[in-house]
């Protein structure tokens, strides 16, 4: 059976399980509407889409540090930064974001600890953003496996390939290079075009001033049906305002900025390209870690994979309280990466006891 993978970008499903669960999610763990959420979503995916091995992809302490380097305004708009508490908020707001900081860490080391128990892979390295890390997975993996990506960021749409779809969780089915048309207004190919030429509020990338998608794709409609290059929009760009000229027109201002804006494309071209993920060596490394297979027992083989899990999701996280069913019920889908997995070391250890 081919290997079916999901990608999960976990710091996104993190906070979006966090600020989305209700307040009535409370047990004596203390809020777990993040740690639940997390879980449950896992198992509905792997449910749906027949998975069989997945990935936890988590942003790294520091991460963004080397976008940082290139841009000082990358993510500067982040309101988790110390400067902006003291200037913007009050004592009582500072106390209710540093709670709910210290909640939503103590849920993501619990969810870690999940999928520890559940065979679910992870990585995460210092310095490393989760972006740069799913795209070397997919390079390395798009021959060998079946990648389905969960997450909210359009910039994975520069990955799709055959074997690479992509689930966003406000559109209603997974998304492929064949049907990316349904849910957006450009092909899948501009995606990281129009990165590049309007920026990202998200993430502090400044763009071309006066250009929007909107605005490049009333400009450059063939962008909806085929790919441009920036190269190409540029020279259509002072073709055009050469044109107006002619005419007696003035030149088009959106157009004029985009040819004055060469440095900043360059600068964006660095910042959100994930053909080339922005990797250490360390990053490197874990992911060839991920060829190996899981062990059973950690690393001093006291404890088995799975040991304590009942008894965290029945008494001291009370979590199957809020599922409502039974641990057998909940833990089912699961079985599917469990089985691969515990099957993927019989196979390492026969093959390495043959070649003693």
């Amino acid at each position: 059976m081919k290997t079916r993978t999901l990608l999960v970008d976990s710091s996104y499903l993190l906070q979006r399980s966090f600020h989305g669960a209700k307040d009535t999610f409370t047990t004596k763990f203390g809020h777990i509407g993040g740690l639940y959420s997390f879980m449950t979503t896992i198992r509905k995916l792997i449910k749906e889409h027949m998975i069989n091995k997945v990935v936890l992809i988590w942003d790294g302490e520091g991460g963004g540090v080397m976008r940082h380097r290139i841009d000082r305004e990358y993510k500067a708009n982040r309101k988790n930064k110390e400067w902006y508490r003291k200037i913007e908020l009050s004592a009582a707001e500072i106390r209710r974001e540093k709670a709910k900081e210290e909640s939503i860490l103590k849920q993501r080391k619990r969810i870690q600890a999940y999928a520890e128990q559940l065979y679910l892979r992870q990585i995460e390295v210092d310095d490393v953003e989760a972006d740069d890390l799913i795209a070397a997975y997919c390079q390395q993996y798009n021959n060998k496996e079946e990648i389905f990506l969960y997450s909210n960021d359009r910039d994975f749409a520069q990955l799709l390939d055959l074997n690479i779809t992509i689930i966003f969780p406000n559109i209603s089915q997974p998304v492929t290079k064949i049907n990316y048309m349904m849910y957006f207004k450009h092909h899948y190919s501009n995606a990281l075009v129009l990165k590049i030429i309007c920026g990202d509020v998200s993430d502090n990338i400044k763009g071309i001033e006066g250009i929007k998608e909107t605005t490049l794709l009333k400009y450059f409609p063939e962008m909806e049906y085929k790919h441009l290059s920036v190269r190409e929009i540029c020279q259509k760009a002072d073709e055009m305002n050469k044109q107006r000229i002619i005419e007696k027109k003035q030149p088009l201002k959106a157009l004029e900025n985009l040819l004055k804006g060469v440095e900043r494309l360059k600068i964006n071209y660095q910042l959100v390209n994930l053909s080339k993920p922005m990797l250490t060596e360390a990053a490197i490394e874990e992911l060839q870690q991920l060829e190996m297979p899981l062990l059973e027992s950690d690393a001093e083989g006291k404890e088995k994979r799975g040991e304590r899990l009942y008894e965290w999701m029945v008494k001291e996280d009370e979590f199957l309280s809020v599922y409502g069913s039974t641990y057998p019920n909940y833990i089912e889908p699961f079985y599917t990466v469990i089985m691969r997995e515990r099957q993927l070391l019989k196979e390492y250890e026969k093959k390495n006891l043959t070649t003693l």
